[in-house]
């Protein structure tokens, strides 16, 4: 009875994330790029993990997070989007999630991933019916993830599965435009651009 009932909630908590990311959203307020410090994790002992910040311009990330509303213009408190992108390399791994609110911790649970530096490899591609492996441009959605239940959108799975997107955006605008598409957000082409941007979008 115990399982059934834990099956019965992830199963409700998926379906409403679902819900979240397949309904008709807009921006809700009007945000702004901030820069953001990278860090890089030190393990220095069996129980001790440190964080230290990288201080470098080629480092140098900037980020922007919008909250949302639904299609009668009222706040979703429970989800927002992330975009993501170097600063000193342009169109190059530029990262939009979406991103739902659960106890207490932002959690990720589709994630576009725009000119990546590296191929990606599907570890469930023969079970989930995904390509083996990715190269350029792909989304993390909800739906392929889905697939592999809750725990595919524990921060350690990190989203296994992905697909490849039909076209390779060469703008931010197209970034913007394919966003609003895969995660049914309108008003995206009206975002501010990033100063690197100004002469690519």
């Amino acid at each position: 009875m115990v399982k059934l009932g834990l099956a019965s909630l992830q199963t409700e908590k998926l379906e409403h994330w679902r819900h979240l990311v397949s309904q008709q959203k807009s921006l809700f307020g009007w945000p702004s790029w901030q820069n953001v410090s990278p860090t890089r994790h030190r393990d220095t002992g069996p129980a001790s993990v440190t964080q230290r910040h990288i201080r470098s311009a080629v480092a140098a990330r900037a980020q922007l997070v919008t909250q949302l509303s639904d299609a009668d213009g009222v706040s979703i408190e429970e989800a927002r989007l992330r975009i993501s992108a170097w600063t000193q390399r342009p169109m190059e791994d530029v990262t939009a999630t979406f991103e739902v609110l659960y106890q207490q911790r932002w959690l990720c649970i589709s994630r576009i991933d725009f000119h990546p530096s590296a191929p990606h490899a599907n570890r469930h591609w023969r079970s989930c019916k995904v390509p083996p492996e990715v190269m350029g441009s792909h989304i993390h959605s909800f739906e392929d993830n889905a697939k592999l239940g809750d725990e595919a959108f524990d921060p350690r799975e990190n989203l296994p599965n992905a697909r490849p997107l039909d076209i390779e955006p060469q703008s931010l605008r197209e970034i913007f435009t394919m966003v609003g598409d895969c995660f049914n957000v309108s008003e995206l082409t009206e975002l501010p651009a990033l100063e690197w941007n100004r002469s690519l979008f």
